[in-house]
């Protein structure tokens, strides 16, 4: 069965463990492979994209797609959108622009089964490669929207059109408090919630997060093995659950 995984960097980083700095051994689509022997995997994962860089991706024919996207829409800003945008395909908000994927993968097999996934929470992200590259968590909003609001309604309009669905945020255990087990600023080791509004200078400081803070990521966003080893779990009993029927 040919399996295409459509996402952002947690399934693009599945085949470049150097850009985590191997602190990931596994990712999760390989260890998905591992359980499903099988599915023939073609990994087109795109670092950093949104549903909306992937309305003009070319998508190749396979039997399953699994698509797991929406943290860098979140974070970005994309208004969520309502059940009319998502119907209408309306560009311009992360429910239309998932919408046009949708009927991009069905143009290019009608037939093919396709699984949908919701992000996760995230805890104040610093790149292990760049940390100018940062955000802050998931425990606020961005443009107004609460990233758990983003999830359930990625699900509720996949559900609508007869897709299999994973809730990933419900099911993973990806709270703010099992992220990392700290995030050293100004050289104190700070659990959540007491790192928020301490300010992290890159440049200045050291990286908030040496291999002894990962937990279920390994740099406040991406997930560890044991973060993997979730999301590999969730995915594969649906997928399993799907190839029987």
């Amino acid at each position: 069965m040919k399996w295409a995984a459509i996402g952002d960097s947690f399934t693009y980083l599945n085949d470049h463990l150097d850009e985590t700095g191997y602190r990931v051994r596994k990712g999760y689509l390989t260890r998905i492979q591992e359980k499903i022997p099988e599915l023939e995997l073609t990994n087109i994962g795109i670092n950093g994209s949104t549903f909306a860089d992937w309305i003009v991706q070319p998508i190749p024919k396979a039997d399953l797609y699994t698509v797991l996207l929406g943290t860098n829409d979140w974070h970005a800003g994309f208004p969520l959108g309502d059940d009319s945008d998502f119907k209408m395909r309306r560009k311009g908000t992360i429910l239309g622009h998932m919408g046009i994927l949708l009927d991009h993968i069905h143009e290019a097999n009608p037939t093919g089964r396709i699984i949908v996934g919701n992000p996760v929470e995230r805890a104040d992200f610093v790149y292990l490669l760049d940390p100018e590259n940062n955000a802050p968590g998931s425990y606020q909003r961005e443009n107004g929207q609460a990233l758990s609001e983003a999830a359930a309604a990625i699900l509720k309009c996949a559900a609508s059109e007869g897709l299999e669905t994973v809730n990933l945020h419900d099911l993973s255990g990806f709270a703010q408090e099992k992220l990392v087990k700290f995030k050293r600023v100004k050289g104190k080791d700070l659990p959540y919630p007491d790192y928020i509004g301490v300010r992290y200078e890159p440049g200045k400081d050291e990286y908030p997060y040496p291999p002894e803070a990962m937990a279920l990521t390994y740099d406040g966003l991406h997930p560890s093995d044991e973060g993997n080893r979730i999301l590999a779990d969730l995915f594969a009993a649906k997928i399993i659950e799907t190839m029987k029927r």
